[in-house]
């Protein structure tokens, strides 16, 4: 084996310009698999960083008919799984909230959760430092105290082990600090909880009526007993879930089913499908690139069938010949594989930087053992795949016939394998070039929407004042005096107060009636999407009003409600009737609103859903403790933080101004989930495109070196030039003809499996189809001419004394 491998290496360091090309071919194909199988490893395969996270399920809410699926779980319906549930051990709560941090430097907005006591018991975690919640903390009443979480006690406690028993001021009532967690849950999915804190049913934001009522606020997760399957579970879920839609029939969440799923597939599970297509096309590229390789390998044959020969002749084993070119091969692709290893993790790294907030588990991203296991195995694979070819070919070497004729070319069958691979090559290339095409048109498409709203210019910026501080009218006249400070800011057009921001992807779905029909229970009625808004929404946003009046400083909680809505809403309830002046039941207050005005549709949630029925309230009416602040400016948006930061602290010099930013950075991460996966697929495509045309070019070179007695003899009896290019072209863009034709015909299986990531451009759309097969074609026609050129320059009588 030494030997065979030095004569391997000797044959190599022989022939540099086919090392070269046939290593970077390889690297590039290998190198992007295991990037991508990384990616893939680190997010889908690697289990959660808990004790049998297998086993641990999240309760979520799921209603077919109103066209939601796996939201959060109600405080009514917990109870409910708890009293009658048969397939847990552990059965946790949980509510995200925001807290404003003091006493420790400028006022900051750190993200928390309040969670049972058996939270940590249901995950199999156990603190760092300190302890769990005992039971009497997780009592209405208990004691205000508080877990760390590892990354938090790192940042603002310098990881001090003594930090037990200290305490920290949350919306301004001191906790005491009782446990530090371990680096686990400063993990996905909880890496962005800093602080933990007991009793999720005494969460500040929620009045009764939505505690008790069915809302969809809180998180429940649960560990499944030994004994019990996932269908198990489910089917005593959906024996409570019926039982719970008896009792609380007027409960928001009594028509929708609850429904289980393993915690690592609810947290990955949307991107899977998009990260499984990309596999798919970087396993396109290596299958292009061992093509690649493999032609260039059957050429190298052709021109070693002397020495072969000569190698029988001299007695030779046929077993040995095969095994010293099935090693020459794998040494290459070997080589290959280890600098595609360098090049997967240079691309990881720039990968995890653009997708930090868009991947999932993006900071666990890197190259473990399994996915340097995993190049291995391609490496190995490759190379004995692509050696096969030319051993098989070297084994049915005639030793008489290649002595007495070492000038011939290769046989029939080895030009129709080589026009076979060039054919492969040339048809994956065009099926990931029209997966990326359509990407991109849909990327296009999609960017070119209109919202039904003007995001230039605008500055947002999010507060959270706290609950214990601000509630009733102190929160409305808290709202007021920041609402009359941001509309007189220098540089300041307009300036508005909104719960939801249009096209950050959030949403608030609450039951509506409408007053003098039947009124069914809340239970049955429809959602629309609520907004809370203050007068100059519209005009900031610059939302056109088509009926009626906008709101007004007289809308406030001393006078009736008013509310409203928009086109798509008056469509749906008010089909054939003037809505003005009806009066509507919202929300789970059950509050009676006049409505006062219709505004224009907008795409509230994403460019890509059309505009739905929604509702705004005046926020003065019904303030709540966390709104948006939009403001209209003269010049760039950026330059109203510092003025916008300096007005708040004139009122509230403890509450910190979040994530100050224009409003375009905000929407384009609406669809950065989508560009990333378009950057992504058009770079494979382009890299499939350059293998194939090197590919091209390399398959006609040889086919132009093999015929060169030929092509001198044509040339000899009156050939031109020209006939001869033309002769090169039409053996070329023949075999590229065939490629197109059956890369069409993949393409279009395919590409129906894209159908949910596209938007405004059809799976099969013959423009793009015909586009990209002429630019497939121009790219060969390029590749074969560079050869065809060469041939025209053959000398007749230089080819005529080779043969």
């Amino acid at each position: 084996m030494t030997t065979d491998l030095r004569y391997a290496w000797r044959q190599l360091a022989k022939s540099p310009g086919f090392t070269f090309v046939a290593v970077l071919a390889l690297a590039l194909g290998i190198g992007a698999n295991v990037a991508l199988f990384s990616v893939i490893d680190s997010v889908f395969l690697r289990p959660l960083p808990f004790r049998e996270p297998d086993r641990i399920v999240r309760l979520s809410s799921t209603n077919e008919q109103q066209n939601f699926a796996r939201i959060g779980f109600s405080y009514p319906r917990y109870l409910a799984v708890q009293d009658g549930q048969q397939v847990f051990s552990d059965l946790a709560f949980a509510a995200i909230n925001g807290f404003t941090l003091t006493g420790r430097g400028d006022p900051q907005q750190v993200l928390g959760m309040h969670i049972t006591a058996n939270f940590l018991t249901t995950l199999g975690v156990r603190p760092l430092l300190g302890r769990n919640f005992n039971a009497d903390e997780d009592r209405p009443g208990g004691e205000s105290v508080v877990m760390l979480s590892h990354a938090f006690w790192q940042k603002q406690f310098n990881a001090d082990p003594s930090v037990l028993g200290q305490a920290i001021t949350l919306d301004g009532r001191p906790h005491t600090i009782v446990g530090v967690l371990p680096p686990a849950m400063s993990a996905f999915p909880f890496n962005q909880q800093q602080v933990w804190v007991p009793r999720p049913a005494e969460v500040p934001f929620l009045v009764p009526a939505q505690l008790n009522g069915g809302g969809f606020f809180f998180q429940a997760l649960a560990r499944l007993k030994p004994a019990a399957s996932l269908r198990q579970a489910q089917e005593n879920m959906d024996a409570i879930a019926a039982g719970y839609r008896e009792a609380s029939p007027k409960n928001v969440d009594a028509p929708s089913r609850i429904e289980l799923v393993p915690l690592l597939e609810d947290a990955v599970g949307e991107q899977r499908q998009t990260y499984l297509l990309l596999f798919g096309a970087v396993g396109c590229v290596l299958l292009i690139a061992c093509a690649n390789v493999a032609n260039l390998l059957l050429a190298r044959f052709v021109g070693r069938r002397k020495e072969i020969a000569v190698r029988f002749a001299l007695g030779a084993r046929r077993s040995q010949v095969v095994r010293q070119l099935v090693i020459e091969s794998m040494l290459v692709a070997l080589l290959g594989g280890a600098l595609g290893v360098l090049l997967a993790q240079w691309s990881l790294g720039a990968l995890v930087t653009l997708g930090e907030n868009l991947i999932p588990r993006a900071l666990e991203i890197g190259l473990d053992p399994l996915a340097l296991a995993f190049a291995v195995v391609v490496a190995l694979a490759t190379g004995l795949g692509m050696g096969l070819l030319p051993a098989f070919q070297a084994a049915g070497v005639d030793v008489h016939d290649a002595l007495k004729d070492a000038t011939r070319g290769s046989s029939g069958s080895g030009n129709r394998l080589r026009s076979g691979l060039l054919v492969a090559e040339i048809s994956l290339s065009l099926v990931l070039l029209i997966a990326a095409g359509l990407l991109l048109t849909s990327f296009a498409r999609l960017q070119g929407v209109a919202p039904g709203f003007e995001p230039g210019g605008i500055f947002v910026a999010q507060i959270a004042p706290s609950p214990q501080k601000y509630r009733g009218e102190k929160l409305v006249t808290f709202y007021e005096q920041l609402y009359a400070k941001l509309k007189t800011l220098p540089g300041a057009k307009s300036a508005a107060l909104s719960d939801r921001v249009p096209l950050t992807g959030n949403a608030t779905p609450a039951p509506v009636a409408v007053t003098g029909r039947p009124v069914p229970p809340m239970s049955e009625r429809p959602n629309a999407n609520r907004h809370l808004v203050s007068p100059s929404y519209f005009t900031t946003l610059g939302i056109p009003l088509r009926a009626g009046r906008d709101f007004d400083e007289r809308d406030s909680s001393k006078v009736p409600h008013v509310v409203i809505i928009n086109e798509a809403f008056a469509k749906k309830h008010f089909p054939s009737e003037n809505p003005l002046g009806r009066t509507l039941i919202t929300g789970m207050g059950q509050l009676p609103s006049q409505i006062v005005g219709i505004v224009a549709d907008v795409r509230a949630t994403s460019l890509n859903t059309p505009p739905e029925p929604d509702y705004f309230l005046p926020a003065l009416q019904r303030p709540e403790n966390f709104t948006s602040l939009l403001i209209r400016t003269e010049g760039d948006p950026a330059g109203a933080t510092s003025l916008v930061r300096a007005a708040l602290k004139e009122i509230d010099p403890d509450l910190p101004l979040l994530n100050p930013q224009p409003l375009t950075t905000l929407i384009a991460r609406n669809v950065a989930n989508r560009k990333l996966a378009m950057f992504l697929l058009a770079g494979f495509a382009a890299l499939a495109l350059l293998l194939a045309s090197i590919g091209v070019y390399s398959v006609m070179a040889y086919l132009v070196t093999q015929r060169t007695a030929e092509i001198g003899i044509r040339m000899a009896l009156g050939a031109s030039p020209e006939n001869v290019m033309a002769m090169v072209l039409k053996q070329g863009l023949s075999l590229a003809l065939i490629g197109v034709a059956v890369g069409l015909g993949v393409a279009l299986g395919v590409t129906c499996l894209m159908q949910q990531a596209l938007f405004g451009v059809q799976p099969h759309d013959p423009l793009i189809y015909a586009g990209l097969s002429l630019t497939i074609l121009a790219v060969a026609t390029l590749a074969c001419w560079l050869p065809a050129r060469r041939a025209t320059k053959v000398d007749p009588l230089a080819a005529l004394r080779s043969t």
